[in-house]
Parts: C-alpha cells; structure tokens; sequence
C-alpha cells in the first residue's frame, strides 16, 4: 500500500488492553498532531477505532512464545512491525506509538525525532523473572560487547524509526528470536555520538508520567497545560486518569 502521510503504528493487544486507552491514543493523535499522518493499528480490532479515513487496521496475531518463559512484547513488535513495513513498502520509516500515551497539546515532528532518555545507564537483571528485567540485561550486555553507549531510551513517548536502519538492526541481531529491547539498541547505535535530553518530571514540557493507580487530579489537570503527552501507569489501571481524559477529549464543548 502506498501512502505519503506520516505513518503513525500502534500494537495492540486486545487482552492487555485497560479501559479506553485506545480510544484516548488516537484521540490525542487526531487532535493534536500537526501533521499529515495515517494512523496504523496492528495487532487486534477495536470495536470502536479500527476505521476511519486517518486508519488503516493490519490482523496481527500476537507471536507465541517461542521457548521463553513468557510471552516477549519485543519480539512481538519486531513480528508487527514487519508486517506494516510489508503492508507499506515505500515507507521510509513510521511513528511508534503505545495505546497508553495520550497528547494533550500540540506537537509535530520537531517533538517526535529529537533524541529522549530516562537515565545514563540500562538496567536489568538476568536471572529475574521479569521479562523485561531479563531483556534489559541482555540488550545492556550486547551494546557493552559492541563498544555502544547503554543510554536508557524507553522513554515511553512516541519515536522515530528509519525503516532501512531498523531491518538492519533486525537483521544483524536476530531480533526476531532473540528479546532485547530494540528501542535502545537502535538509538544507541545509530545516534551514539548526539546528545540526547534527560527527561525530568520537573522541568521537561514532554511527558507526566503516572506512577500509581491513584495519582493527584489537581497533578493531572495541571498536566494539560504544560506537558505535551500523559502517559499511563506501569502498574494498572487509572480511573482518575480516564476521568480527566474523558472530559479532556470528548466532554463538553470538545
């Protein structure tokens, strides 16, 4: 398929989904990206935001576990995100977005491309029973072993891939097999000679990160002034959360 817009891809998984975050997601992107985009959902339907002039939904099923102890997301993005590279062969690169990541002002490429990290170092360790805890690990040890910097890049906010530069990465390490957290192994390699912003909760414009299922509304709607995206909790469900953005995006007067 063939399309000059700037792709916008967001995996989901109708399983892991909580709430409205989808329908939140777009919203966001629909009201407040300034830029010709298509929005592609890969993964699983929506009853509600699979169609649509800016969307265009590609049936993935989640890849199985392919001898891990659980289910590896990233190895399951690098399957999606082949997928829509073949669904768009002329794409020099798309967005990669999460369900969980809603824009509450106005942003544009600028925002989007230039480099983000949470911290100076990777962590993780190997023999946790947390996947992610044992992918961090084996990502920090790759770059260590190719002399790259182990700049933490998971900033949970949206990201710029090149397409000929991401297959290479794929390609190189075997993405496809092995779990390792592409987002650092991508950045760290093609960009380590830039310095990247250190995000602060503080002082950043970018992101609020929500840290408990029960976080200040006051915090919240302070965040709709000066943040660009709110970003859900790591540990569940935010009903508060949902609250504000149900008003934010489709309330009165919206």
């Amino acid at each position: 398929m063939k399309d000059d817009r700037i792709l916008v891809v967001i995996p989901y998984l109708a399983s892991g989904a909580q709430g409205r975050e989808l329908e939140f997601a777009v919203a966001g992107w629909r009201r407040h990206f300034r830029e010709d985009y298509l929005i592609v959902i890969v993964g699983d339907r929506h009853p509600v935001v699979d169609t649509g002039d800016d969307i265009v939904f590609i049936s993935c099923p989640q890849v199985p576990d392919t001898g891990y102890r659980n289910w590896r997301p990233h190895i399951d993005h690098v399957h999606k995100f082949r997928k829509v590279l073949a669904y768009f062969p002329d794409a020099k690169g798309f967005i990669y977005a999460c369900d969980d990541m809603y824009a509450v002002n106005d942003f544009d490429m600028t925002d989007v491309r230039f480099l983000k990290i949470i911290a100076d170092d990777i962590k993780g360790n190997p023999n946790s029973s947390n996947g992610w805890q044992r992918d961090a690990a084996r990502t920090r040890a790759l770059l260590k072993s190719e002399g790259l910097p182990v700049l933490n890049f998971v900033c949970h906010l949206p990201v710029w891939y090149d397409a000929d530069k991401l297959l290479a990465i794929y390609d190189r390490y075997g993405c496809d097999r092995t779990s390792y957290i592409v987002e650092d192994i991508y950045f760290n390699t093609y960009y380590r000679n830039r310095v990247p912003l250190r995000l602060d909760r503080e002082r950043d414009n970018l992101r609020l990160g929500i840290y408990n299922a029960a976080p200040d509304y006051f915090e919240l709607t302070a965040a709709l002034e000066r943040k660009i995206w709110i970003t859900n909790s790591p540990v569940g469900y935010v009903p508060m959360l949902e609250t504000v953005l149900a008003d934010y995006y489709f309330g009165r007067g919206k």
